[in-house]
């Protein structure tokens, strides 16, 4: 069974659920992979909370204390609601991974607390676990870190991060417990997990995310972050449609960044290029599925969002990373591909556009595509051993 986010609005931490299970049932013939979404949703579309950009701007401006306590309340609250249905579901697991995505991470202590109950119910449960191809911010308060550590009380088999930065804040922050190694994202398999695209790649498609949710959870300046964001994105769709692309814009499926798209879509700068096709808007996709075989039918990807780079990647397709946070660039630079990464706020559409023009003239080098794809099957046989390997006394 898998501890993550499943069912999350952002398609990408559902992409990193399919990916997990699907690399799973190819290592362990006949194994079942089911999910618990750490965030209590129990179905595709469920929302835990509503009108999250205003509350996370409310949030902001309360004391840290009042925050936390806040916090604490409505999260408990929360889980109390699914506990019973964690526990049925640890009780009859051989294994139990908490993985997929930055969950390691101490906003507010929204995953801390989460990721306590969780660790507590399969601490008393005695189910064996592994932590598998996380992100790790070095931005724990004390009070999340005795709630992360409680995953020590568990059967902990390995601590798997998915970059070395990650491994670093694990080792700093975390008091004991096994020395993490490195596990590759397991959305590297997403094209293996999904299969090829329906049509031939066309276009460069732009993913679309609203920087005020960025900025509550960045650990670094947002690229393009200086100016106005529809400004900032309906000049790099012009750009790139002056280039000679069809330019798609598209989103990984939160709702703010939805919203995003339709304020984009409406600016003027983009008019004649939407009524001319050049410039034109993706359908939501339903599912991660949907997600991915929209990234693949893409030539090239931009995204500030990691998961769209990573499936752009998984598919072959070149890629230009916007950063706003540390686990971007990580990834960019384990594949190779640090010059198409960029955190300046400063930039503009035309520098993106530039950016593209070189990523699509150098492409993917099959080596470093192969190694990066095998790092991920090497993850999933280190977990898949986890299954079998006996436990700590």
């Amino acid at each position: 069974m898998q501890f993550g986010l499943c069912y999350s609005p952002n398609l990408g931490d559902g992409v990193i659920a399919d990916c997990l299970a699907h690399g799973l049932t190819a290592r362990l013939p006949g194994a079942e992979v089911a999910h618990v979404d750490i965030s209590g949703r129990q179905a595709r579309g469920a929302r835990t909370i509503r009108n999250r950009r205003l509350v996370l701007a409310m949030l902001e401006r309360l004391p840290r204390p009042l925050r936390h306590a806040l916090a604490r309340r409505k999260l408990n609250g929360l889980i109390d609601r699914v506990q019973d249905s964690w526990r049925a579901a640890a009780a009859g697991a051989d294994l139990a991974v908490i993985g997929g995505g930055q969950i390691f991470s101490d906003a507010n202590l929204n995953f801390p607390v989460k990721i306590g109950r969780a660790a507590g119910i399969l601490a008393e449960r005695g189910t064996p676990v592994a932590v598998h191809a996380v992100g790790v911010s070095r931005n724990w308060s004390a009070e999340g870190t005795a709630l992360f550590a409680r995953v020590l009380e568990c059967d902990l088999r390995m601590v798997g991060t998915r970059d070395a930065g990650s491994a670093t804040a694990w080792a700093a922050q975390m008091p004991g417990g096994p020395a993490p190694v490195l596990t590759a994202d397991p959305g590297l398999l997403a094209a293996a997990c999904y299969g090829p695209p329906d049509a031939p790649p066309e276009g460069v498609g732009l993913c679309v995310t609203d920087f005020a949710v960025l900025g509550h959870h960045a650990d670094g300046s947002i690229a393009g972050g200086g100016q106005d964001p529809v400004g900032f994105y309906a000049g790099l769709a012009a750009a790139l449609a002056g280039a000679g692309h069809r330019v798609t814009l598209f989103c990984n499926g939160a709702a703010e960044d939805a919203a995003q798209v339709d304020r984009i879509a409406r600016a003027p700068a983009l008019a004649a290029l939407r009524a001319e096709g050049r410039v034109r808007v993706a359908p939501a996709a339903a599912d991660p599925a949907g997600l991915a075989q929209l990234i693949a039918g893409f030539e090239a990807v931009v995204a500030h969002r990691l998961h769209a780079c990573i499936v752009a990647y998984s598919y072959g397709r070149p890629v230009v990373g916007l950063g706003w946070d540390r686990k971007l660039e990580a990834f960019f630079e384990m594949v190779g591909l640090a010059e198409n990464f960029s955190a300046d706020p400063a930039m503009d559409g035309a520098a993106v556009a530039r950016m593209v023009a070189g990523a699509l003239e150098r492409g993917i080098a099959p080596d470093a595509h192969a190694a990066a794809i095998g790092a991920a099957w090497e993850g999933i046989d280190a977990l898949a051993a986890c299954v079998t390997r006996p436990g700590p006394g």
